[in-house]
C-alpha cells in the first residue's frame, strides 16, 4: 500500500516538473495574493480590482509622512495632484508634477518613506500588478506592439520597462483620437478630468460623461475593425494616462 502511495506521489511529482513555467504558473496563480498596504502611515482607498492589477488611492496631507514603504509585488506610483515630497531617509526633495509615474519594484529594497513638505495635498494612485501565468507561444515580446496609437493625438513615452508601457495623452476640446484598436489589459487613468464621449463607425456619439480627475479604467480588447474613439467634449482640456500590460 505504501509502495503505491510513494510511487503515485513520484509520477505527481515527475508530471509537475515537466510542466512549462506557465502551466506551472497557472496552478499556482490559483493561490490568491495578499497585497500589503506599501505605506505604513497611509490609509487608501482601492478604487479598482481585478485579476490583473489592485488599484488603491492615497492622499498625503501637507507635512504627513507616508511612513516606511514596502512592496509586496511590482506597482506603479502615479501622480494625480502631485507636490514636493522629502525622503524621510536622505531629506532630499523632489517636486513630482501631475501625471507623472515611478516604477517600484518588488526587487526594491524597503525605503523609509517620504513627507509632504509642500502646502496642498498629494494625491497618487498605486497600481499593483498582479502575479500571473505567463502564455507559451512562439511570440517574441519584442515583436509585440504595446503602444497605444491614436491617429489625431500624439502621445507622450513616460516609462516602458518588460511589465508595462506608459504613455500620456492630452485631449484640448472639441479634439477626438481617430478610431484606434486596444489590445486588452489596458488602464486608464484621469490626471485632469472632464467631459468626454465615445463612438465608433456603427454608433453615434454616447451621452457626455463626466470623469473627474482621479477616475480609473479598465479596458478590453477593441478591434480597429470596430472604428471605437473618444472624444473631448467639455470645455477644458483632458489628460490621461494609459498603462498597458505586457504579460
Amino acid at each position: 500500500m505504501l509502495s503505491r502511495i510513494a510511487t503515485a506521489a513520484l509520477v505527481a511529482f515527475l508530471y509537475v516538473a515537466c510542466l512549462p513555467f506557465g502551466d506551472r504558473a497557472s496552478a499556482n496563480a490559483m493561490e490568491p495574493l495578499q497585497i500589503k498596504s506599501a505605506f505604513a502611515n497611509l490609509s487608501g482607498h482601492v478604487v479598482r480590482e481585478n485579476e490583473r492589477v489592485l488599484v488603491t488611492m492615497f492622499t498625503i496631507e501637507p507635512g504627513q509622512s507616508t511612513g516606511p514603504q514596502v512592496h509586496s509585488t511590482d506597482s506603479l506610483l502615479v501622480f494625480v495632484k502631485g507636490g514636493v515630497l522629502s525622503s524621510n531617509q536622505s531629506h532630499r526633495a523632489t517636486l513630482w508634477k501631475d501625471g507623472r509615474v515611478m516604477w517600484q519594484s518588488i526587487a526594491n529594497q524597503p525605503t523609509a518613506g517620504y513627507t509632504n513638505i509642500d502646502s496642498a495635498p498629494i494625491q497618487v494612485i498605486l497600481v499593483a500588478l498582479k502575479p500571473f501565468p505567463i502564455a507559451i507561444s512562439g511570440v517574441s515580446n519584442e515583436n509585440q506592439e504595446y503602444h497605444l496609437n491614436y491617429p489625431n493625438i500624439p502621445g507622450e513615452d513616460i516609462l516602458e520597462n518588460d511589465s508595462v508601457v506608459v504613455q500620456r495623452f492630452r485631449l484640448n476640446p472639441g479634439q477626438w483620437e481617430g478610431a484606434h484598436a486596444h489590445r486588452g489589459n489596458q488602464l486608464w487613468i484621469f490626471i485632469k478630468g472632464g467631459l468626454w464621449s465615445s463612438r465608433t463607425k456603427d454608433t453615434q456619439p454616447s451621452e457626455p460623461q463626466f470623469g473627474p480627475d482621479g477616475t480609473v479604467g479598465w479596458m478590453p480588447a477593441i478591434d480597429i475593425s470596430q472604428g471605437h474613439e473618444s472624444g473631448n467634449v467639455g470645455t477644458t482640456a483632458r489628460e490621461v494616462v494609459w498603462i498597458t500590460l505586457k504579460h
